[in-house]
């Protein structure tokens, strides 16, 4: 039963990669399609529980995409954007964690050994910064340096965008891919499937590194099970990609 899992995997790689190449309207077309399939399949299908948890993390994943282009352009600011875009995505998550049962342990949602793990996670967040913004070179989206700016794109970067990725990718889809297919296939898939969503960057070395740092934040959350240690590198990592390193080394 394993391999029916692949199939719509298989069809979120290749509407990433209509994407990737320009076909963006095809692309978007091929996730719709995946979607309304799975979710005929979880209605009418008599699958296994750990197949069906699977499927419908992965309903998360599509509809996250599907939204980031469907979005109405309300604001003119792109950091005004993700709120919007990431704000809707606690309605569905939520749902999956009502519905599946999902405690807050799982979820890795507590605060052990915090002390530890806070200093640890800015650090690798900060190198993971420095790397990625040799890939990418973005632009800032703040204008500049002030606290007010910062503590913004704090609240957007950790609340938001880190909030729901690492809930989708880790607390949710990673723990459900472990059930079915083990520990180590588990994360691999998982860090897969997030750096294969890092293809609308358009760039072959931006899908392998969000790939590679897919596995390693999987890993540490194999291994810690600690939602915020996680959260904290994905935010402080995004803060200073989109914030303040781009304006430093302007």
């Amino acid at each position: 039963m394993k391999k029916e899992m692949y199939l719509p995997i298989l069809g979120i790689v290749v509407g990433e990669m209509m994407m990737f190449s320009g076909q963006v309207i095809i692309g978007l077309s091929i996730h719709i399609i995946n979607l309304l399939a799975i979710i005929l399949f979880l209605t009418f299908s008599n699958i296994f529980s750990g197949n069906k948890k699977i499927l419908q993390s992965l309903v998360l994943v599509l509809l996250i995409r599907i939204i980031n282009f469907a979005a109405p352009q309300f604001f003119t600011g792109d950091l005004l954007m993700y709120p919007l875009i990431y704000g809707i995505m606690f309605i569905p998550i939520y749902i999956i964690i009502k519905n599946q049962h999902i405690s807050l342990n799982e979820m890795g949602i507590h605060f052990k050994h915090q002390s530890l793990f806070f200093p640890a996670a800015l650090l690798i967040g900060s190198a993971t910064a420095m790397l990625e913004y040799r890939i990418l070179n973005p632009s800032a989206l703040i204008q500049s340096l002030q606290l007010s700016n910062i503590i913004f794109i704090a609240i957007v970067m950790f609340f938001f965008v880190g909030t729901v990725e690492e809930l989708m990718f880790r607390s949710i889809l990673l723990t459900r891919l472990e059930e079915v297919f083990g520990l180590k296939s588990g994360l691999i898939l998982s860090g897969f499937l997030f750096g294969i969503m890092h293809s609308v960057y358009g760039l072959v070395p931006e899908i392998l590194f969000a790939g590679f740092f897919g596995l390693v934040i999987g890993y540490i959350f194999q291994r810690t099970r600690s939602f915020l240690f996680i959260l904290t590198i994905h935010g402080t990592s995004n803060v200073l990609l989109y914030g303040i390193l781009p304006i430093l080394l302007k």
